[in-house]
């Protein structure tokens, strides 16, 4: 070996120290994806009968306001009479809606049958009191093509929020949901004045009875209102009980009966105070008629005043809720008397 010459390099390891399968991969490519069975179609009911929601219109509720009822429709496909089920009625969570226990201490499931004859049908609450079982109940589908429908009572407690929902009904195998529920502040309404006519005081009618009118903006019913009224100032009228002490509030529905509510007067006897009134107005544009009893001063003067010209027309203020008007417009005539 020269003597300016390297040294040889280590001997290296062969191959054959480091075997490589010849099984082993040798591309970084990825693996062919699984393909995945298509999903099984899911079978439908075979009741012999279908549920589809209540309505229209919407169930309306307000705020800690009156009850509505939410409910489906049912129509038989089958050539059978159908048989007696069990119903159960769930109620959505976290939207403050309660059942609503009417005329007792059960909560109840009506079934308006095809010939319109209604039967209800006591439920079972569940522990937390959201949902309801009702167990033998007849659908009123006697035949194919008879249709029928079922609802239970429902509010929005003061805890519940504006929103959308719905309950859901499960009769047997077949479930829906029910008529939309909207959740709402308060169902609005508008105040009119009454009238025409206006309304006359003279000697021989010395009593009349302003008012006002009431009407529904929107669905579900209105809560009760406080209704305040108050007389103009110096313009000689004063309230007039009718049939005993306590002065009423009389609110006429949209079928013509009459509801008297008490109230009670100011120190002054200028304004009159009714807490709760119905205002019996449930659906989109109905109305109602709102007055109280009222009589001219003058009509307990001893003598008429024939020379005395017609006094300007005057109004009392009704405040109903947060909502007011001006009354039919009151004319005291002293000229005839």
């Amino acid at each position: 070996m020269p003597e300016n010459a390297s040294p040889p390099p280590a001997e290296a390891p062969t191959p054959a120290q480091t075997p490589i399968s010849a099984e082993a991969p040798t591309s970084t490519e990825a693996p062919a994806s699984i393909e995945t069975p298509p999903p099984t179609e899911v079978p439908t009911p075979t009741a012999p009968f279908t549920v589809t929601p209540g309505g229209p219109p919407d169930v309306v509720l307000a705020v800690g306001g009156e009850t509505g009822y939410p409910g489906i429709r049912m129509e038989s496909t089958g050539d059978e009479p159908v048989p007696p089920l069990d119903v159960y009625v769930a109620l959505p969570r976290g939207m403050g809606l309660d059942f609503h226990a009417e005329g007792g201490t059960n909560c109840l499931l009506t079934v308006l049958n095809t010939h319109g004859k209604a039967t209800t049908y006591p439920g079972t609450p569940s522990p937390d009191g959201h949902s309801l079982t009702f167990q033998g109940v007849d659908p009123g589908l006697p035949a194919k093509g008879a249709k029928s429908t079922a609802w239970v009572a429902v509010t929005a407690t003061d805890s519940a929020r504006p929103a959308s929902t719905g309950l859901t009904f499960c009769l047997g195998e077949v479930a829906a949901s029910s008529t939309p529920v909207r959740i709402v502040d308060e169902i609005p309404f508008s105040v009119f004045p009454g009238g025409p006519p206006d309304v006359t005081l003279d000697h021989d009618h010395p009593v009349g009875y302003p008012g006002v009118r009431v009407r529904a903006d929107d669905d579900g019913t209105v809560s009760p209102q406080d209704v305040y009224v108050a007389l103009p100032r110096e313009k000689g009228l004063r309230f007039f009980a009718e049939g005993g002490p306590n002065y009423g509030l009389t609110v006429q529905d949209r079928q013509g009966t009459q509801h008297v509510f008490p109230g009670h007067a100011s120190t002054d006897g200028q304004a009159l105070l009714f807490p709760g009134v119905n205002l019996f107005l449930s659906g989109t544009d109905t109305e109602s008629t709102v007055w109280v009893a009222v009589k001219a001063e003058s009509a307990d003067a001893p003598q008429p005043d024939l020379s005395a010209p017609p006094k300007e027309p005057t109004a009392l203020t009704f405040c109903v809720g947060v909502r007011t008007a001006r009354s039919t417009p009151v004319i005291v005539d002293a000229r005839p008397w």
